[in-house]
């Protein structure tokens, strides 16, 4: 027990206080179970921009028909479909990329750097129940690649963060990504062209 925490208070119904035997064993579990808890807790340098962004979104949202007749704020306080098509048939297509690009990137880093910590920790976590799951999957020979693909394909929080846990360079993600979140609007902006 900690001399400076003071006397343990005796239980309701008790004349004394307990008695620890090994103070020094209480301490040493609490130590070893806050260093095992903190390892899969998200700091705040992730938790905090996220939940900015989500704000954002949700605000944007909550505007959208006082924003209506300007669908390129529109766009990006809420990079919504519903939004991006009404965007893409009121400007043109380099501002529609650009802006669309920008807001649908600016949280890929957080997705990237959680999925990177989570897949740190799990990774050597053989006394986990998922532990050896994740492991063999994030050391299987098509991880990369197929995470990789699936950051081109749909540049989506989920895919980037799969791409982290598996151990993708962040130079290469953001490559992908970049691109991947460029085909999506051009396409998206080509199929509401062809269908207005």
């Amino acid at each position: 027990m900690n001399p400076a925490a003071g006397v343990l208070a005796p239980a309701p119904g008790r004349l004394i206080a307990p008695r620890i035997r090994r103070a020094e064993t209480a301490d040493r579990i609490r130590t070893f179970l806050v260093g095992r808890l903190a390892a899969h807790r998200p700091t705040l340098d992730l938790v905090v921009p996220l939940a900015v962004l989500s704000l954002v979104s949700a605000t944007g949202t909550l505007a959208a028909p006082a924003l209506r007749g300007n669908p390129l704020l529109l766009m990006a306080l809420s990079p919504r479909l519903p939004f991006l098509v009404l965007a893409a048939r009121g400007i043109g297509p380099v501002p529609f990329v650009v802006v669309g690009t920008a807001r649908l990137c600016v949280a890929d880093p957080f997705h990237f750097r959680l999925g990177r910590r989570l897949g740190r920790s799990a990774g050597g976590g053989a006394a986990r129940p998922g532990g050896r799951w994740f492991a063999r999957l994030a050391g299987h020979r098509l991880a990369r690649p197929a995470s990789g693909a699936a950051v081109v394909v749909r540049p989506n929080g989920r895919n980037l963060a799969l791409a982290g846990a598996v151990g993708l360079r962040p130079g290469l993600v953001a490559a992908l990504d970049v691109s991947g979140t460029v085909l999506y609007l051009a396409g998206l902006y080509a199929a509401t062209a062809l269908l207005h």
